[in-house]
């Protein structure tokens, strides 16, 4: 059986995470962590940030980004906070690191790009208008510095409580936008 070597630099960078701060981890620490050669580590990333993006949307994102389209909103956004906290002390040091390349540019660019996606899935395939497009972005943008805040909480809502309250609010702000009123997708179950 090959070596995934993603998987392996990744799993590396969070145990190291817990010993030691993110921010001191360095390419070296990784390779001598895992045997990993140098040449191998910058074929699958541009740097340490990159792996901290990889990890992210491997290990964060992994459940919310397999869930069926025909999943609720609320039933998305529940799998992504669970395995937010799941992660919570790797990425409240990874949302602190405030440069190029850095994880929260990363996020807030990916959710605007699956939100347009996942609206115009619901939207029927159609494209989405310029006012829909709007509203999917600002509503996008909202959701990741909320999840941004959560994540550096020291005491957080549950994944529950953070899932329902994004979902109604998406529901009041979106529907008549998006779908009109007789919209289901923000139906908590």
């Amino acid at each position: 059986m090959a070596i995934n070597i993603h998987n392996l630099l990744s799993d590396a960078l969070l145990e190291l995470c817990e010993k030691k701060p993110l921010v001191s981890i360095t390419v070296k620490d990784l390779l001598e962590e895992t045997g990993v050669s140098r040449q191998a580590f910058y074929n699958r990333f541009r740097d340490k940030n990159d792996l901290i993006q990889w990890t992210y949307e491997h290990k964060v994102l992994y459940n919310f980004l397999n869930n069926s389209p025909e999943n609720t909103y609320y039933e998305n956004t529940l799998s992504y906070y669970k395995n937010i906290d799941a992660h919570r002390n790797f990425l409240k040091q990874a949302c602190a690191i405030r440069e190029q390349n850095c994880l929260i540019d990363f996020m807030l660019w990916f959710v605007v790009d699956y939100d347009m996606k996942w609206h115009q899935y619901h939207n029927g395939g159609q494209p989405l208008s310029d006012e829909q497009q709007f509203a999917t972005k600002y509503h996008s943008i909202a959701s990741i510095q909320v999840a941004i805040e959560w994540i550096s909480s020291d005491n957080p809502d549950p994944p529950e409580v953070m899932a329902r309250r994004i979902t109604q609010i998406r529901k009041i702000s979106l529907s008549d936008t998006l779908f009109g009123k007789d919209c289901k997708i923000y139906d908590i179950e």
